[in-house]
Order: C-alpha cells, then sequence, then structure tokens
C-alpha cells in the first residue's frame, strides 16, 4: 500500500509490524492490533501485542490509544475491570495511556479492545521489517506458542514467560547483521516465518528440530488435536541474522535471559520448506490461527 509521502519510511504491507515515519532525526512508529477473540486478559494483551510490534522495529513504545467496545447488556463493573487492566498494564510497561474511546454497541458479541501503540527512535536504530537478506538465518527468541497455549487452557502463561517480547527486541536492536526482526502473531511460528521472508522477497527454509516449545503447548498438540506450528504465538520473535553476526546475537539473546534457538533460513529462489524427521517437505500455510480454530471446532461439538 503506497503513499506519497517521502517521510514514510516503512508503511502497510503484509509482514511490516509498525508504520515508520522520520520525524526530523528520529522516526516515530505506530501500529495497531485488536484484541477480538479472548475475554481474560484483554487488556493486558492488548498493551502487549502492540508494543510487541513497536519493539520489531527497534523502537521504544511511548504512547497508546484504545478503543473498547463491549456488547449490549454487559455488566458495568466488567467494563471498569477491563479499562483498570489496560491503565495498570500501561503504567507497568511505561506507556501513556494518552486517549481512545469506549462505546456498548450490538456490532459485537464479545469485547473487543483495539489499541494504537505509538513510539520513536533514533532513525539509526530503526529495522525495517522487509530487510532480510538471502542466506540469513532465522532465530528464534522466546518459545513459541505462548500466547495462544495461555487461550488454550494454561493462562498462567500470559504472566510467565509472558507475551512480551521486549528483552529480545532490545537485546538485537543494536546488533551489525540483525536485518529484521517480526514478532509472531495469528498463525504461529510459520505464519510469522513466512511473513518476514515475503516481505523481502525471499522463502523460508524452517529445521522443525529447532524450534523452542512449551511442555504444556506440547501436551495441547495431543489433547487438542492441533498443528502448533499454527497456534497463536505473541511472546516470540524472529530475527533475520547474517551467519556473521549470529553467535553474538545468540550471546546477546542470552544475556538478557531470552531462551534462543536458530530455526532455518531465508533464501533466494526456493519455496517455503520445512525440515522434520529427516524429511523435507512443504511448510504449512493456516488459513485460521489454530487456537481459533480449535475453539470453534469445541463450540460446535458442544451440545
Amino acid at each position: 500500500m503506497a503513499t506519497q509521502d517521502s517521510r514514510v519510511v516503512q508503511g502497510a504491507g503484509v509482514g511490516l509490524d509498525a508504520a515508520i515515519i522520520e520525524w526530523g532525526d528520529r522516526a516515530l512508529v505506530a501500529a495497531s492490533d485488536p484484541i477480538t477473540f479472548v475475554d481474560a486478559n484483554a487488556g493486558r494483551l492488548a498493551v502487549a501485542v502492540n508494543a510487541n510490534d513497536v519493539f520489531s522495529v527497534g523502537a521504544e513504545p511511548e504512547w497508546m490509544l484504545a478503543t473498547v467496545l463491549t456488547p449490549e447488556g454487559v455488566d458495568a463493573e466488567v467494563i471498569r475491570t477491563l479499562l483498570a487492566d489496560l491503565s495498570l498494564a500501561c503504567d507497568e510497561s511505561g506507556v501513556g495511556l494518552v486517549g481512545g474511546h469506549t462505546e456498548i454497541t450490538d456490532a459485537v458479541v464479545r469485547s473487543v479492545v483495539s489499541c494504537t501503540m505509538i513510539g520513536s527512535a533514533p532513525l539509526e536504530q530503526i529495522i525495517p521489517s522487509n530487510g532480510a537478506v538471502d542466506g540469513d538465518v532465522i532465530v528464534q527468541a522466546g518459545a513459541a506458542a505462548v500466547e495462544g497455549t495461555a487461550i488454550l487452557g494454561h493462562p498462567q502463561l500470559i504472566d510467565d514467560p509472558g507475551v512480551s517480547i521486549a528483552a529480545a527486541a532490545r537485546a538485537l536492536r543494536g546488533i551489525e547483521g540483525v536485518h529484521a526482526m517480526h514478532d509472531v502473531t495469528e498463525g504461529g511460528i510459520a505464519t510469522a516465518a513466512l511473513e518476514l521472508a515475503e516481505a523481502a522477497g525471499l522463502q523460508p527454509q524452517l529445521d522443525a528440530e529447532g524450534i523452542i516449545w512449551l511442555p504444556e503447548t506440547l501436551a495441547l498438540r495431543e489433547e487438542r488435536d492441533l498443528d502448533p506450528l499454527g497456534l497463536l504465538g505473541s511472546g516470540t520473535l524472529l530475527a533475520a541474522v547474517s551467519p556473521e553476526s549470529l553467535d553474538r546475537a545468540l550471546a546477546e539473546l542470552s544475556n538478557a535471559s531470552v531462551q534462543a534457538s536458530p530455526i532455518g533460513r531465508v533464501t533466494a529462489g526456493s519455496r517455503a520448506t520445512l525440515r522434520s524427521g529427516g524429511r523435507m517437505g512443504p511448510l504449512p500455510r493456516f488459513v485460521r490461527d489454530e487456537a481459533l480454530r480449535v475453539s470453534e471446532d469445541t463450540r460446535r461439538s458442544t451440545p
């Protein structure tokens, strides 16, 4: 989606986490994301996922606007609790909640929290989302599918290990050779790898053996018959890192107490692939997130 404004360094597009606008010697960064299919922890999740988009381009989140839509008949205490959760999460993240809108409407059947996060950084610190280079190593920082696993029965994971990529992004953004970063959201780590690579006109080649999973996620795979590769993944950062910078990137992540692993490469002129169990095949593409599919299947099967 093109713009004629020369100050727009990065605009809208698939895999582009945030808008980047040149503002003097700094970059103004803006990102928007809704929380649509959970009620519990919606405020905290809204702050985290929007902040993650800003972190993904090397900036710091500073201000947020929140639009909260709730269905008719909702108890006023539910709204107060949600707004208090939003406010507390902003305070804990050092983000100013500077505006927004609250409305009760028949247009929604559950609460929807849609936020815009604004941040900034020195221009030289910005990492464009489409900067991956042929041959870069894909580094996973943070366990995969934390958010989806939390939604599907393990809510404690929202707090520990959490769904913020702040520590990982801060560890990586000053390293020469970190060419792009992308936070994992809907469609899981498989979709995020595709977006990271395709934003640069490349394709991902993933190695399943390197992917970091929580035990709870692996248990869900069996219990709920789901593919964790396509499971909602806030809390995980993918980075495209030059081979020469890989050791330093892994060391900085370790120093920041972030689990990390190389899980593949981005390459030119190939198809998206997944190596698993010694066999190479196509990397699956998920039309909808596995958390949503499993939730809908459960509702349909409940008398």
